[in-house]
């Protein structure tokens, strides 16, 4: 075998070797740094034990929410309105800054309203508008609430809450638009529940409910346009309607005179 070109001298092999005092740097300051490490150690898990605490009872808490407020639902559905209260008002104060928790309160206000507790149904509705925004259901509280005020004989309110109703697009904002319309004709305003039926007419012109506006024009004295009224048969043939506005699917008993309020968008026409 050849003899080796390069020879390691006596003073290389003296010299330390780079990786053992990489190695023997590093336990040097594992040595020197061992109880801060530790505590690292130590936060860094209690932080990821707090944070998966937290997300199991998060989850623990939506589902004894879901299950309170289904429970509820299913009481109201049953026209058992003294245990929807209960249930309702005991998810409202428990859940308040929670979509689940502020829901809870509209639906505290059909078990008033079944109840027949007008005064409890009103300010659960207020409250219900004034700090959920979302344009369905807003809609729907705000026609519920119209209702209310006809319950209640304030026709003043109601049209004002109709009127609120008719401005937010939602399931509910054809039947506040007409709500609008009939109370001012109630009201003594013929000309502007004319204007009001029109308008409706002229917004949705194909609108399954149009031939409730032609009878209840017809009614006024009036056409669905300035030209002239429409003809008894034309009206007839249109599909016309009792100008009364039928109760929603499922929704709570009321007079005659006054609409039902909707108790979900789903149910909602």
């Amino acid at each position: 075998m050849p003899p080796s070109r390069y020879k390691i001298s006596r003073k290389e092999l003296k010299q330390p070797d780079e990786f053992r005092t990489i190695v023997e740097s590093a336990q040097d300051f594992l040595l020197g740094n061992l109880r801060q490490v530790i505590v690292s150690a130590i936060v860094v898990l209690v932080a990821a034990g707090i944070a998966f605490g937290t997300y199991t009872y998060e989850r623990a808490r939506d589902r004894a929410a879901g299950d309170a407020f289904y429970s509820a639902l299913s009481a109201l559905s049953a026209k058992q309105y003294q245990t929807a209260e209960d249930a309702f008002s005991k998810l409202a104060a428990a859940e308040p800054n929670r979509r689940i928790g502020k829901l809870a309160r509209f639906y505290l206000a059909q078990a008033f309203f079944g109840a027949g507790d007008m005064l409890k149904a009103r300010d659960a509705l207020i409250a219900f508008v004034a700090d959920f925004h979302d344009p369905a259901f807003s809609s729907i509280a705000m026609m519920d609430l119209g209702v209310v005020y006809e319950r209640m004989g304030d026709l003043a309110k109601a049209q004002g809450a109709y009127q609120q109703a008719a401005g937010v697009p939602g399931p509910e904002q054809s039947s506040a638009m007409l709500a609008y319309a009939r109370i001012l004709a109630e009201r003594g305003d013929k000309e502007g529940a004319i204007r009001s039926y029109r308008a409706f007419l002229s917004a949705r012109p194909y609108s399954r409910r149009r031939g409730e506006v032609f009878e209840s024009l017809a009614a006024l004295g009036a056409g669905p346009h300035p030209a002239g009224p429409q003809s008894p048969s034309a009206a007839a043939s249109a599909g016309a309607m009792p100008v009364m506005m039928a109760p929603a699917p499922g929704a709570l008993s009321a007079p005659s005179n006054v609409s039902s309020p909707a108790s979900s968008p789903a149910q909602s026409k």
